[in-house]
């Protein structure tokens, strides 16, 4: 929201800051800063913190922000709508190695506006007030009866347009007890200007009575100096803010807080950062913040993944990944042990890293170098190099042989362990020892072998490797089907093999079944005979070929070669004086007996084509043509385009 200079009507504000609340809330701290933007406007942001561990209230929704001039006059009130709320880390007590009881919260919100504001004679103040402090402020007494003034001026520079110090970070909204600081209070200045730091007064602003003057939970508008200062409890001041031993102390130059909290409880305090240019204060920003000193533990041990909890650390080679298991580290450094070397190191949190040569490491890993608190720890790796193998074989991979020998080959460590198992379907179901005797399955297809080698200290690797058995394989050819007369013989030859045995779907007469070529009288008018034959390795194949018998209206058969190629000659099968009369199914085979189309109704109308209408290799297919169950045509056709 960018507001021009000018005052805004005290109703208009009060309309919107009802959308806020008017209870009294846990307030813990803030600041009020700017930002030049050039041509006289200014972003203002105001950090609000608050306690959201207790049953404080929310966040106004709407935050005052009066601004005066040099005089006191009120130049321009606006309500500011609040940003996005954050909430601290509870953890964050300035000392990595450290961390805070759980139940400790505190929260901030920043108001953000931008205002022009041309230069005057005097500059501006800007102010905000806020009832009431958190109570139990161990510092202050009735800390919760006291408010907030958050203020900071602009100074008259003229044409020049000046930024005030920022605060860039939180500080750590809890200090542990008995712990060393160094807190560094966050600043910095848009402008490059020196910066000093100091503790200060915290002023009251605000306070618990009713309506909208100074002494209302919500002064509207926040009212003009002068100010007065929070009183500290006895012991304490501004300039002694805390308890500690050597006392707490901040660094001019550098915003560092040392010294050594030796007391329990919730201290407030100021911090005030002024701005030097040329020797000369131009602004000065005043942090108003509480501090928790509590009871910290330990949340620091060193810690890695060790081959006691994974033993496959130890089976990996040369290069080993490490793990990182220590909790809440800020910094790490590994020293992987290698004797006479200097660059065996990483700070990288889960490292890699190879090892020169196989040998028993002490590997070091300490967490948090340099802090007082910092841990260490070493374990011992025995480092070896990666062990790899293959499975190989030698035998006969059919269903008929089989006796399959296999060979592991790899660089097997001394007291390496060999367990093979080959499936409850092959004898032998496994083995023992490196080598293992030949194996053979009961049923054909695709088998796994494996070998699980097991070597020290504690790691295993398992080799597998697949074999297909296969089951009548063997390349065997019964030769083309065959069309005879009624009472003639066919010859039948087989080729590929070394042994025969020939027999059919039904019942036959042959002249020899264990040759390779026989002579055969079927007794239907179509059979199929097999041939079962055996390789030189014993591997077994089988083939068949199909006998018709075609009657005698066969004895003129049609033209049993087509050539579809557009010609106009031997186009299509004509079997037109079959199926003259009556209508007749016609079903054309491969070679290999499938059926590659087929018509119910022949129309003469084959012109080489299979059963989706695309065209057939050239080569011997046969036909057949049946009425009511009764074959009226049976026979080879053979297609050749290219005549």
């Amino acid at each position: 929201m960018r507001t021009l200079f000018g005052v805004m009507s005290g109703w208009v504000f009060a309309l919107l800051w009802s959308s806020g609340t008017l209870s009294a809330a846990h307030l813990v701290g803030g600041h009020l800063t700017y930002t030049c933007l050039g041509g006289n406007d200014y972003e203002v942001k105001l950090r609000v913190y608050r306690d959201c561990g207790g049953s404080g209230a929310a966040f106004d929704n709407l935050a005052d922000l009066a601004v005066y001039d040099a005089s006191n006059n009120l130049i321009l009130n606006v309500g500011v709508a609040k940003g996005t709320e954050f909430i601290l880390p509870n953890n964050s007590t300035g000392n990595p190695c450290l961390s805070s009881p759980p139940g400790l919260c505190t929260e901030y919100a920043d108001y953000t506006t931008v205002l022009n504001l041309p230069p005057i004679p005097g500059g501006y103040l800007l102010v905000h007030q806020r009832c009431c402090r958190n109570g139990g402020i161990d510092n202050v007494v009735n800390s919760g009866s006291y408010g907030n003034t958050y203020s900071v001026r602009i100074p008259d520079q003229g044409a020049n347009c000046n930024s005030s110090p920022q605060f860039t970070a939180p500080p750590p909204i809890v200090l542990c007890l008995g712990d060393p600081l160094q807190v560094q209070i966050a600043a910095s200045d848009p402008d490059g200007d020196s910066l000093h730091f100091e503790f200060c007064e915290i002023l009251n602003g605000g306070g618990q009575s009713g309506g909208s003057g100074c002494n209302a939970v919500t002064p509207q508008p926040s009212c003009p100096p002068p100010y007065t200062a929070v009183p500290f409890a006895a012991g304490f001041s501004a300039t002694n803010p805390m308890p500690g031993a050597p006392a707490i102390t901040l660094e001019d130059s550098t915003g560092k807080m040392f010294g050594l909290p030796n007391q329990l409880g919730r201290f407030v305090v100021g911090i005030c950062v002024t701005e030097f240019r040329n020797g000369l204060p131009l602004s000065t920003v005043r942090l108003d913040y509480q501090f928790i000193v509590t009871q910290c533990v330990s949340n620091l041990v060193a810690d890695m993944l060790t081959p006691v909890e994974d033993p496959d650390i130890n089976c990996v080679g040369l290069t080993v990944g490490f793990v990182n298991q220590s909790p809440n580290f800020t910094t790490l450094h590994w020293d992987f042990g290698v004797p006479g070397v200097l660059d065996d190191t990483s700070n990288v949190a889960n490292p890699v890293f190879t090892f020169p040569y196989a040998d028993t490491f002490t590997v070091q890993l300490i967490v948090n170098p340099g802090f007082v608190c910092s841990d260490t720890t070493t374990f011992q790796f025995v480092v070896q190099p990666e062990v790899t193998g293959n499975l190989l074989w030698t035998g006969v991979p059919c269903f008929e042989v089989q006796n399959i020998q296999y060979e592991a080959v790899g660089n097997w460590p001394p007291g390496s362990s060999f367990v093979w198992d080959f499936s409850p379907d092959a004898s032998p179901i496994g083995w023992g020892q490196l080598v293992p005797p030949p194996v053979s399955w009961t049923t054909p297809g695709w088998h796994v072998a494996e070998l699980f080698v097991t070597y020290p200290p504690n790691c295993q690797i398992v080799l597998s490797d697949s074999i297909f058995i296969s089951n009548l394989n063997a390349t065997v050819d019964a030769g083309p089907d065959q069309v005879i007369a009624p009472g003639q013989n066919a010859v039948l030859s087989a080729n590929g093999g070394q042994s025969f045995y020939w027999y059919s779907d039904i019942p036959a007469r042959y002249s020899g079944r264990y040759e390779q070529s026989i002579q055969v009288w079927p007794f239907a008018d179509t059979t199929t005979f097999y041939v079962r034959v055996l390789d030189a390795l014993g591997c077994a194949g089988i083939d068949s070929v199909r006998v018709f018998v075609v009657g005698p209206e066969s004895d003129d058969p049609p033209a049993n070669t087509l050539t579809p190629n557009g010609d106009g000659l031997n186009e299509f099968l004509d079997l037109s004086r079959f199926v003259e009369s009556e209508p007749a199914d016609f079903t054309v085979y491969n070679r290999w007996g499938s059926v590659v189309y087929q018509r119910l109704e022949y129309d003469n109308q084959w012109r080489g084509q299979d059963a989706g209408g695309n065209q057939l290799p050239d080569g011997s297919y046969y036909v057949v043509l049946v009425r009511s169950g009764i074959v009226l045509y049976k026979g080879p056709v053979h297609i050749l385009r290219g005549r």
